[in-house]
């Protein structure tokens, strides 16, 4: 099992590390869901029969790949499995702690529900719509971290998630305005469901099974995978026809290329996504995934001129496209404004003489990441981040000047780092 010591020293800043991680697991959602949309709409057009059979082969394959990144390769103290390469956390295939385990169920109860969602509706609708309404879940998100930090907030905040709040519907809008009836789906119980989905593999992801190495973005998906199809199951069964075991059988070999790839897709972006969600906050994360809003449009155009109905039907209402074009721009906007928000500063602080220790005070303020005692001319480090410069001043800053041993402090803003 590698640990922090075990890890060579990165090459790259963390932030084009971070940028990499969540932009190409949105960018790999919405390859998930064109193989979904050409499947149904070409060899087999019942959604909800094909998800059970998707979601059962994505756990086959994933379980699969995680088995084989499990291998150890190298020599002595660099042997490591290849998995390695993918998650810095990853050992082999193993259970997880009890703790961690409990936060990935939880994870993979509301994930069940959100997946039998996706697939009631993604049947009736095309890819510019169902990928742009899914990205509604950074409202909830936004709430999220504002609620688990006891916050407000800021005008930027605010008027970033209106961008992409307006940006999306545009995006998803129809000829005859927008499906009532999905956008009600999505925007409650789906996106509900999808919020709590990345708050527990969040929680889940910075648990640390020992010091410096975190719960690995690998396992998580194969054993949440296997508690989502489970739920998934239970909820789809009572919609089956009652032929739907002759239908499996008749179009398992058909639909196979689409059912792994779509697996594959998923599994790549899902380890992404997780392993941006140990680097930065739920909302942000999102909004950067929310990629795959903009890549909605060209996969509608490109697939459709490719394989003709597959991605469903394109409309020639001009008004229609200059919305969705529009509606791009204001994600896009809305995005790039949230994400710039986020500020990671280190805090070096000197205590009086004869002071106590006052360490685990510190790491207890919300927003400190990790704290340690130095030598030398102070005496505390703190790595600190927030969702902006004034929250750092006003919400931890003024905190730790109110502990009464501190007797100077100095703050230095991040503005590159590696990892």
């Amino acid at each position: 099992m590698s640990s922090r010591s075990q890890r060579p020293v990165g090459r790259r800043a963390a932030t084009t590390i971070f940028y990499f991680l969540a932009l190409g697991s949105g960018i790999l959602r919405a390859f998930s869901v064109g193989f979904d949309l050409v499947a149904i709409n070409t060899v087999f057009g019942d959604p909800i029969v094909y998800g059970f059979m998707s979601q059962w082969v994505s756990f086959a394959t994933t379980f699969g790949i995680v088995a084989i990144l499990s291998i150890k390769s190298g020599k002595g103290d660099r042997r490591r499995s290849i998995g390695f390469n993918l998650d810095p956390d990853f050992g082999r295939l193993r259970l997880l702690p009890r703790k961690p385990m409990l936060y990935l169920v939880l994870a993979g109860v509301f994930a069940g529900i959100s997946t039998f969602l996706y697939y009631t509706i993604i049947g009736a609708t095309d890819a510019s719509a169902v990928l742009p309404y899914g990205q509604l879940v950074i409202i909830y998100l936004l709430m999220g971290d504002l609620w688990a930090e006891k916050d407000t907030p800021t005008i930027i905040e605010l008027q970033s998630i209106m961008s992409i709040l307006i940006g999306v519907l545009l995006v998803g809008v129809e000829p005859g305005g927008f499906n009532l009836m999905t956008l009600f789906i999505v925007l409650v119980p789906m996106n509900m469901a999808s919020a709590l989905v990345t708050f527990y593999q969040k929680k889940t992801k910075q648990y640390e099974i020992e010091p410096g190495l975190r719960v690995d973005s690998l396992n998580m998906r194969v054993w949440m995978l296997l508690v989502l199809n489970i739920v998934m199951s239970i909820l789809m069964i009572p919609l089956m026809p009652t032929n739907f075991l002759e239908s499996m059988m008749e179009y398992f070999t058909p639909l196979l290329i689409f059912m792994v790839g779509s697996s594959v897709a998923t599994f790549l972006g899902l380890v992404m996504y997780i392993r941006a969600l140990g680097r930065g906050s739920m909302s942000v994360v999102n909004s950067l995934s929310s990629i795959s809003v903009v890549l909605g449009i060209p996969m509608t155009l490109i697939g459709n001129l490719l394989i003709p109905g597959a991605f469903g039907v394109i409309t020639t209402d001009a008004f229609v496209w200059v919305l969705k074009v529009f509606g791009v721009t204001l994600v896009m906007i809305g995005v790039i404004a949230l994400q710039a928000t986020e500020v990671r500063s280190i805090v070096l602080i000197k205590v009086k003489p004869l002071s106590g220790d006052i360490l685990p005070d510190l790491f207890d303020i919300r927003g400190v990441q990790s704290a340690a005692g130095i030598a030398g001319n102070h005496d505390y480090i703190l790595s600190i981040k927030s969702r902006s410069l004034g929250k750092t001043r006003t919400n931890i800053l003024k905190k730790i000047q109110g502990i009464h041993e501190i007797e100077s402090i100095e703050t230095l803003v991040v503005l590159r780092d590696y990892k």
